[in-house]
């Protein structure tokens, strides 16, 4: 690779190329310069005032991931920052911004970041857990509902956490209603939206996303990857680990006695891409 050495002649109109780890782009120098701080990293290189390389065939080489600087061409060109349904990798296009020093972008990505914290944060910390189980010898666990916090209490997998991600960035998503019933032979919880739209809207982009979905779309499901342990041990985690109150119980009558038992728990929304799991709080 040869490095620049002298000026030359500098026109907005000239078309400037760039190698950027393997990723080839092309714009014209207004673009970048319309954008830009005159001091700004990006500046500096189309202006030859830094000691960047040239790949062989004479393009601007950048040893950067590349894939993100096609958002920063895009932001250029179109004034907007435009990205892909279900970008869930604004941290990473932020460094990349933060590299190139490109400030009007990197406080655009911050705000984004920002108003994405606070609508996780809006979920309420507290939250109601109903608990079925037979009222024999061993309690044998029948089923849980809660909010959408109830998925805090397992380990899901991955797809489950970008879609998470999703999720969070709807108004009111303690609103979902979640479900996990037992026994079961699929490690999954299913979620219900209250709201008419937002059902519509989460279980077509559930469907995208490869999630299983209800035949008539009025819940989808989240995968999780532990089993749950007994009753004894569920009751136990709920007050260890989530400074569980029991509220009140009851019992029904119908076709063998079922206990079941309000619980009120407390937890952050964010525990949910931890690695917690139920086998590991003893």
């Amino acid at each position: 690779m040869a490095t620049i050495q002298c000026l030359s002649v500098l026109n907005d109109d000239d078309i400037i190329k760039f190698n950027i780890g393997g990723e080839i782009y092309s714009t014209k120098r207004s673009t970048i310069n319309q954008n830009v701080d005159s001091q700004s990293y990006l500046s500096l290189i189309i202006k030859n005032q830094t000691d960047i390389q040239l790949d062989t065939h004479g393009r601007y080489f950048i040893d950067r991931d590349g894939k993100y600087f096609r958002y920063i061409l895009n932001y250029f060109r179109e004034s907007n920052l435009l990205l892909p349904e279900n970008f869930t990798e604004l941290n990473q296009l932020l460094s990349e911004v933060k590299f190139y020093e490109i400030d009007r972008l990197r406080n655009e990505i911050e705000n984004r970041l920002n108003r994405t914290n606070e609508k996780k944060q809006q979920i309420s910390t507290n939250f109601s857990v109903t608990l079925f189980s037979k009222l024999n010898q061993n309690k044998i666990l029948l089923k849980l509902i809660a909010p959408l916090n109830l998925l805090s209490i397992f380990h899901i997998q991955l797809i489950g956490e970008k879609f998470l991600n999703i999720i969070s960035s709807f108004n009111h998503p303690q609103n979902i209603l979640c479900q996990f019933t037992f026994p079961f032979e699929e490690k999954l919880i299913s979620c219900q939206p209250l709201d008419q739209l937002q059902r519509f809207v989460l279980t077509k982009q559930a469907k995208k996303m490869g999630l299983i979905v209800s035949y008539c779309d009025d819940y989808f499901y989240i995968p999780i990857k532990y089993d749950i342990v007994s009753r004894d041990e569920l009751v136990q985690l709920f007050s260890k680990r989530y400074n569980g109150q029991l509220l009140n119980t009851t019992i029904t009558h119908d076709d063998s006695y079922i206990l079941v038992e309000n619980w009120l728990l407390s937890t952050e929304f964010e525990e949910t891409y931890s690695n917690t799991s139920i086998k590991n709080v003893h």
